[in-house]
């Protein structure tokens, strides 16, 4: 009996560092994504949208939201042409002064 329990402790011993590296491992993968997932997006961003978030820059992200909100609301038109519209009458509001 004592045989047996022997391996079952060195079993045991092995594989609670096995599981500690894999929960290591997880948390470092956890971490990894979360710091490489925005980057990924980016990328698949339209050019228009790379070009709204540079123009509004210094918006919030809900602040940019609520911009394409209120410009699809007020022209009836999908996220797309409200980002298009708001570039323009902004490009419109600096070539006034």
């Amino acid at each position: 009996m004592g045989g047996v329990m022997d391996v079952a402790l060195v079993v045991w011993r092995n594989s609670t560092g096995i599981l500690v590296t894999v929960a290591v491992f997880l948390i470092f993968l956890a971490g990894f994504w979360k710091v490489f997932r925005p980057i990924a997006a980016a990328g698949n961003r339209s050019e228009l949208e790379r070009r709204f978030r540079n123009v509004f820059s210094m918006m919030t992200e809900d602040r940019r939201q609520a911009l394409i909100d209120h410009y699809s609301y007020k022209n009836d038109c999908g996220r797309e042409e409200a980002m298009k519209r708001a570039i323009d009458d902004r490009n419109r509001d600096d070539g006034r002064w």
